[in-house]
């Protein structure tokens, strides 16, 4: 049964690479897919989750230029994320999968081109509070609203503060809206804690990256990925935070 779940998340994971590639840059998601070198059109022996890329040493088939690892990195962590979602919280899974596809979209397109689309955040936050009126969620549909509230004062206030203080921008528009749709999704708890771990791990990995590469201190980093890093953490072990 594992085998089987694995198989279908890993398929999953590369529709979701898909939907991140093509969303941010306006393309339409039907379509076969295509080198986004040479634009050739890729066969299904070419699309094969993970193998795929394996088999041809992350190079394109028809040009040789490098494929992003991101493709097959996405479709083992979704595999795997999706995974531990049935075995962990069965019970809330449809409304949880949603969440985590969301989640896995926004980390890949901020990574890619530090730009997360609203269709996937914002566009979320209704879905979230049906599935919390319905319970389909932990959470009631006051503590969703509120969560998503909060979450989008509280990060909305530190980009403020943070343009106040220095005339720069310190955090994207989405990357607010990722956690007011995070919030939605978890309540105030969620939110909280999914700012409370991003901050900790976007610190820690962000000034190990700036010492390694020998960047300035305004070098920019994406912060959607840390926030969603921090979501997924709670969600699947937020009783043990607790």
């Amino acid at each position: 049964m594992l085998l089987t779940y694995a198989l279908t998340f890993l398929c999953w994971g590369s529709f979701l690479n898909v939907v991140a590639f093509r969303l941010v840059r306006d393309e339409p998601l039907t379509g076969r897919s295509r080198c986004p070198h040479c634009t050739a059109t890729l066969s299904w022996y070419d699309l094969i989750p993970v193998l795929s890329w394996l088999m041809l040493r992350g190079k394109c088939r028809s040009c040789s230029q490098s494929i992003c690892p991101l493709y097959p990195l996405i479709e083992l962590v979704t595999a795997i994320l999706m995974c531990a979602l049935v075995y962990l919280i069965p019970g809330y899974f449809a409304s949880y999968f949603v969440l985590f596809s969301a989640l896995i979209i926004n980390t890949r397109s901020d990574l890619d081109t530090m730009l997360i689309s609203r269709a996937t955040t914002l566009w979320l936050i209704p879905v979230a509070l049906a599935c919390a009126a319905a319970g389909l969620l932990p959470i009631n549909l006051l503590e969703s609203a509120a969560g998503s509230l909060f979450g989008f004062a509280v990060l909305y206030s530190v980009s403020w503060l943070f343009k106040r203080a220095t005339d720069q921008e310190g955090l994207g528009q989405g990357d607010i809206d990722l956690i007011a749709m995070i919030g939605a999704f978890t309540g105030i708890a969620g939110a909280w804690w999914s700012l409370t771990i991003a901050s900790i791990l976007g610190s820690a990995i962000g000034i190990a990256y700036l010492a390694t590469t020998g960047q300035g201190r305004m070098t920019r980093i994406p912060f959607g990925p840390f926030l969603a890093a921090g979501c997924i953490i709670y969600t699947l072990f937020g009783q043990l935070l607790m």
